[in-house]
Order: structure tokens, then sequence, then C-alpha cells
């Protein structure tokens, strides 16, 4: 049985009205009014009782009671990584976000977030790796609330953003074929304009370049959202995909060496 000494079942009490099933000592220090040894003893033993679970030193997570008997339990990795980064400015973001917005088939096998100052690259909780990017505080913008099934919420990237995080980062995402694929799924639900607006505030150029040859590859958008997109075209070439070999044919259009050919795209959305 997980029975549960007064202290104990206070910290519980309290963090189930709180709403904080992810939690770290200091949060148990407050709620208690005692040391962080002596919160630290008594969590090893809550531990031991299988009444929370330690996801990496100094951060727990509650085990639902209907969990039994059951003694390690990580969560649902979504919460856990919001959790892990909610003292910082953050979302769920690339291969995660388009998970959670429908845009891929892929197993998701690990947790990627964009985050503010970072406490590491990549963490890994009972079992999930979290792999974390680091940005600057300017860039949290384009998100929004993602409610899971626990009845709690996590920040994530929308739509729009997703695509535009993946357009500079494909390697965090599957490659330039999975952002095709998940732009072409949900083409009729992504606004070219705030594509559009998003790439620009980002203000990278290859970023813009990739997002104009992606509204051609899908068919979105305007030329008015192509002509602001023109004003990032330089000189110089980008690759398609800068996660693949540079090699392929040039498109002086968007100034993109296609590594990635239409052919290969084309076929991935029937797959």
């Amino acid at each position: 049985m997980k029975t549960l000494g007064p202290q104990t079942a206070k910290l519980v009490t309290t963090l189930y009205d709180e709403g904080k099933t992810v939690f770290s000592v200091a949060d148990a220090v407050t709620i208690l009014g005692t040391s962080a040894a002596v919160v630290s003893n008594l969590l090893g033993k809550a531990q031991a009782r299988g009444v929370v679970t330690r996801l990496r030193r100094g951060t727990y997570i509650l085990v639902p009671p209907n969990m039994g008997s059951e003694v390690l339990y990580a969560g649902d990795p979504l919460l856990v990584a919001d959790r892990l980064m909610e003292d910082r400015p953050h979302y769920l973001s690339h291969g995660t976000a388009m998970a959670v917005h429908g845009m891929t088939t892929q197993p998701r096998i690990l947790v990627t977030v964009s985050c503010v100052n970072p406490p590491a690259r990549s963490i890994t909780a009972q079992g999930t790796e979290i792999r974390v990017t680091s940005i600057p505080e300017t860039e949290i913008f384009g998100t929004t609330r993602h409610w899971i099934e626990s009845g709690t919420s996590v920040w994530v990237s929308d739509m729009e953003r997703t695509v535009i995080d993946c357009l500079r980062r494909p390697d965090l995402c599957g490659g330039y074929i999975e952002i095709d694929r998940g732009a072409w799924m949900r083409r009729d639900d992504l606004d070219p304009g705030k594509l559009v607006t998003y790439a620009v505030r980002l203000g990278v150029g290859a970023v813009c370049t990739r997002l104009g040859y992606l509204l051609d590859s899908c068919g979105l958008g305007t030329h008015l959202h192509r002509e602001e997109l023109g004003r990032f075209v330089r000189t110089t070439y980008n690759l398609l995909d800068p996660s693949m070999p540079a090699e392929g044919s040039y498109m002086a259009r968007w100034k993109l060496r296609l590594n990635v050919g239409q052919d290969e795209i084309e076929a991935s959305r029937s797959t």
C-alpha cells in the first residue's frame, strides 16, 4: 500500500491542488516550509513507496493514484518536457510540434523544445530524450496552448511557426521532405499570410527563400506573399535541405540548390 505520512500527504495534496504534477525540490520546500535536506529525505522515501518518480536531479513527478502498485512513472512526455523548462520562456517545437498538429505520420521518439537560456542541450527523463534548442527571447512568438489528456496544457508553436522553425532547422524534424509533406497534409488550414509574417519577423534569408519554394510546391499563397519573400533573395545560394549533402540543380528564382528532388517530394505525399 502507498501509505502517506502527514508531510507527504500535505505535499501531494497541495501539488494536485496547484495542478503541479511535475515539481522541484524547491517547490516542496516552499509547500512544507522545511529545509531542502528534510525534503530530499522525504522524497526519497516517497519514491521508494511509488508516490513520486524522480525525473532528474531535483525534479520529480507525482505517480497517479490509479497506477496501483507501480513505482515507476514517466508521465506524458510533452508535459514533462514543458515542466522541466517552466522557469524559462519556451515552447514545444519542430518535429514534436508537427506531431501535435497532425503534420507527420512518423512516430515520436523524442521531444524537442525551443527554450531561452536552456539548462542543457539534451535531457533524458525516465527514458524519454528531450532535445533542447536555444533561441533568444525575441523569437518567442507564434505559440499556442495545447491541451493534453491529463487536463493540463503545454506551450507549443502554432502550425505556421512550426513550419518556419522546421525550415530553419530541417534536421530537427526529419528533413525538408517531412516539412513539405506536413504542409501538404494541412494545406487547407495553413495561413500563408501568417507564414510570411513569421518568416519576415525571423529575418533569416534562407528561411524566406525555402518558404517561397514551399509555397510554390504546395500551391499556397499569392504573388504578393512571394514578392514579400523575394526581398530576402540574395546572390548566394542556400541548400533547400541543409541536413542533406550539397548536390543537385540550382534554382535562380529562390536562389536555392535543390538537393531534394521535386519527384521525391511529390512521391512522399502519397505515402
